[in-house]
């Protein structure tokens, strides 16, 4: 990411978490300043072992998918702090919407620790950088921030990886994806993200707040693929994608 860039949205999180309640947003209990959940909620809310396919529920980690994702030949791992159906996941929408930035210091933390686990358990590879979904400009300018570049940055620190948000624009707005098939989905995004000139980006994982259907990360994924980059796995705060599938 370009260092600039980077610093300035270092400074504002940092800013934006001495600002915020210390107030847990689901029990109300006091925590810790500007991070929006206390510890209790936090692991009451884990979800245990999450297939890497679908983020179902799985009784045991290994083998990593559930029953239907191990008969897919052909997929990519999804890593998620929680399903979105879940009290936790449901409010990483709130980070974008409801521009409760309070929560991206614990939701991020969680995935964190989900990655490293896996990593350990080498059930994943570690990537070599990270980049978010982008927004268009004028998208941009209407929020005021990027919540995707924010997790990334939030996520490249805690896991000491570096960020590339500087290396895809989306060049043309598009409709909102809520409500859309799966064809409409695809249509809506083709011909979206551009790669910016640079090095080849291999081993990237790709990173959103909240995964719905997976057409964001696979149309991101397959831009990047015709210019000669890789992309080994998707990471979001939450996924929806077994309710969907």
């Amino acid at each position: 990411m370009d260092m600039d860039l980077s610093l300035w949205l270092k400074r504002l999180l940092g800013v934006m978490e001495r600002s915020l309640p210390n107030r847990c947003l689901l029990c109300q209990q006091t925590c810790l300043q500007g991070r929006g959940l206390c510890d209790v909620c936090l692991a009451d809310g884990e979800p245990g072992p999450l297939c890497l396919g679908c983020s179902k529920p799985l009784p045991a980690p290994v083998p990593w998918r559930c029953g239907s994702c191990l008969g897919k030949k052909r997929w990519r791992p999804l890593v998620c702090a929680y399903p979105y159906h879940h009290p936790l996941g449901y409010l990483a929408g709130a980070i974008k919407i409801q521009r409760r930035m309070s929560l991206l210091s614990p939701l991020c933390d969680a995935l964190a620790q989900r990655l490293e686990g896996l990593w350990q358990l080498g059930a994943l590879p570690r990537p070599d950088a990270l980049l978010a979904v982008p927004m268009h400009r004028r998208k941009l300018v209407q929020r005021g921030f990027n919540h995707s570049a924010l997790i990334a940055v939030a996520l490249g620190e805690r896991l000491h990886l570096p960020v590339l948000n500087e290396r895809v624009i989306k060049v043309r707005p598009t409709r909102d994806q809520h409500g859309l098939n799966g064809a409409e989905r695809r249509r809506n995004l083709r011909g979206c993200f551009q790669v910016m000139p640079g090095a080849r980006m291999h081993n990237l994982a790709l990173v959103d707040d909240v995964v719905t259907t997976g057409t964001t990360f696979a149309s991101l994924a397959a831009t990047l693929r015709r210019d000669g980059h890789s992309v080994s796995q998707y990471w979001a705060l939450a996924s929806a994608l077994n309710a969907v599938s």
